[in-house]
C-alpha cells in the first residue's frame, strides 16, 4: 500500500529531508496555487453537470494553455547540485540521479499529446450518485458481447484510472473462445481525477454502496470486481454479501495474518518479512516533497528491481508514470482530495486485524493473486484468514502496482478466476 503521510503517518514525515524541500519547493508551490486558482474553474475542463438520475459523456481532453502552463513551470523548477544528506543513497527517499533522471524524462521526453489521445480513445462519462460527481470510463466487450461479465476495476492511491490502461484492451477483446471476455467499468474514487471530493468522514465502504449503484445504473443486475491497494476495501465490502448484485471479487492485494499455529514456510517468512519492513521501519522513512519525487518514489520502491518493466530505464513504465502524475496536476484538487482516504478508513497496522473481523469477510467466491514485491505480499493461509478464498496464485515476480508493471499476469489471472468463478 503506497504511504500517504496523515495522521500517524506523519511520523514517516518526522525524520530526514527536513532541507529537501529546497529541491522541489517551487514544484510544491506551484501545484499547490494551481490547485487553488483552479478549484472553481472545472468548466473549461470538461465538466457536464450530471442529474441524479442521469449518465452524461465526458470530455477528458485538456485545454492547450493548461498543458503548456504545466511545462513551464516544470522547466521553471530549480533542482540541487547536490545531495542533501551525502552517501545516504535510497535512505531519505530517492537519490539525487534518480530525481534527474525522472525531470528530465518529465520535461524533455514526454508526450501528453500521446497520453491524451490513449486516455480519449475510452468512453468516459459522469454522473452524480449521493450528490457526489462520479467520473468513470464504461467499455463494452468488442467481441462476444452477449457472454461478456460486467467487471468494476477500482484503483488505489496513487494511481488513477489510468494504472488499468495496460489491461483494458486484452480484456475487451479476447482472441480465444476459449477466455471470457468483460464489459469494463473504470471509475475514479471520490477525489480522484475528474471524481467530485468526498464529504467529511466518507470511508471506502461508501464508495462500495455507491459504486454498486453505479453499476446497477449502467443496468447490470449482476457484477464481479477486481483491485489492489485502497481498492481492495472497496470490493472487500462489496463482497460481503451485503451487496447481492456482486458476485464474485478478484484482489492482488489481500492483507492477512496467518493462523494461530500455522508454522510459516520460507516463503511466507519472506511475505511477513516484507509486509513488516513496509510497516515498521519504511513508515518512519522519507517525506512528502512534492507530487514528481512523492509519488514517482513509490512505483519506484514497490516494484520487482529484477524484472526491469518498472525502473526509469523503461520509457514506457516513464510514460505510465507522468502521465499520473500529469493527471493529478490537471484535476485540481486531486492530489490533496485524494489523500483523505488514508485519514478516513482502516490504518495500515490494523489492516489485518480489520479484514479477519466477521463483518468484513468477504463470503462471495474471492480469487488472490499475490506478488512477491508488493506492500503486502499474502501466503494462501493468510488469505483464508480474511474470506472465501476460492482461487489462490502465487507469483515468483511483480510488485504492488501490478497492472502497470505485469498487464499480462493480470489479465490471465482475471480471465481464468471469473471464468471459472462466475455464472451468469
Amino acid at each position: 500500500m503506497a504511504q500517504a503521510k496523515t495522521g500517524s503517518r506523519q511520523r514517516k514525515a518526522d525524520r530526514g529531508l527536513e532541507g529537501t524541500e529546497d529541491m522541489v519547493g517551487q514544484f510544491i508551490s506551484m501545484v499547490v496555487l494551481e490547485h487553488t486558482r483552479r478549484v472553481d474553474e472545472r468548466g473549461p475542463m470538461g465538466f457536464l453537470s450530471a442529474g441524479i438520475d442521469c449518465i452524461k459523456s465526458f470530455d477528458p481532453n485538456i485545454p492547450k494553455e493548461e498543458v503548456d502552463r504545466l511545462f513551464r513551470k516544470l522547466k521553471d523548477t530549480r533542482l540541487p547540485k547536490d545531495p542533501i544528506v551525502p552517501d545516504a543513497g535510497d535512505d531519505y527517499g530517492p537519490s539525487l540521479e534518480w530525481i534527474y533522471k525522472l525531470y528530465s524524462y518529465w520535461c524533455n521526453d514526454y508526450s501528453w499529446l500521446d497520453a491524451q489521445k490513449s486516455i480519449s480513445e475510452w468512453h468516459h462519462y459522469t454522473t452524480e450518485i449521493e450528490s457526489l460527481r462520479v467520473h468513470f470510463i464504461h467499455e463494452k466487450a468488442r467481441v462476444r458481447q452477449k457472454e461478456a461479465i460486467p467487471l468494476l476495476l477500482v484503483h488505489g492511491w496513487p494511481g488513477t484510472f489510468y494504472e488499468f490502461q495496460n489491461v483494458m484492451k486484452p480484456l475487451l477483446e479476447s482472441k480465444s473462445d476459449k477466455d471470457p471476455v468483460f464489459d469494463l467499468v473504470v471509475p475514479s474514487l471520490p477525489g480522484f481525477c475528474w471524481s467530485q471530493g468526498p464529504p467529511r468522514g466518507w470511508t471506502l465502504q461508501d464508495t462500495a454502496r455507491i459504486y454498486d449503484e453505479l453499476m446497477k445504473r449502467l443496468g447490470y443486475k449482476e457484477y464481479v470486481a477486481q483491485a489492489g491497494d485502497w481498492g481492495h476495501w472497496v470490493i472487500r465490502e462489496l463482497g460481503t454479501g451485503r451487496f447481492s448484485t456482486c458476485k464474485a471479487v478478484h484482489t492482488n492485494m489481500c492483507p492477512g495474518a496467518p493462523p494461530k499455529g500455522h508454522k510459516m514456510n520460507e516463503r511466507e517468512q519472506k511475505a511477513m518479512d516484507r509486509a513488516q519492513w513496509w510497516m515498521g521501519e519504511h513508515l518512519n522513512e522519507g517525506h512528502m516533497v512534492g507530487i514528481m519525487m512523492f509519488i514517482g518514489e513509490k512505483y519506484n520502491e514497490l516494484a520487482d528491481p529484477n524484472l526491469g518493466t518498472a525502473t526509469l530505464d523503461n520509457s514506457h513504465f516513464n510514460n505510465d508514470l507522468c502521465t499520473t502524475l500529469s493527471l493529478y496536476f490537471f484535476t485540481p484538487p486531486s492530489i490533496m482530495t485524494s489523500m483523505l482516504c488514508y485519514y478516513n478508513n482502516v490504518r495500515h497496522e490494523v489492516y489485518t486485524e480489520f479484514n479477519a473481523k466477521e463483518e468484513n469477510l468477504i463470503k462471495v467466491p474471492l480469487g488472490v493473486s499475490t506478488f512477491p514485491y508488493d506492500a503486502y505480499p499474502v501466503s494462501e493461509a493468510a488469505a483464508k484468514t480474511t474470506g472465501n478464498v476460492v482461487w489462490f496464485k502465487e507469483r515468483d515476480h511483480g510488485g504492488h502496482f501490478a497492472c502497470m508493471e505485469c498487464p499480462d499476469d493480470m489479465v490471465s489471472d482475471i480471465r481464468e478466476f471469473f471464468s471459472k468463478h462466475y455464472k451468469a
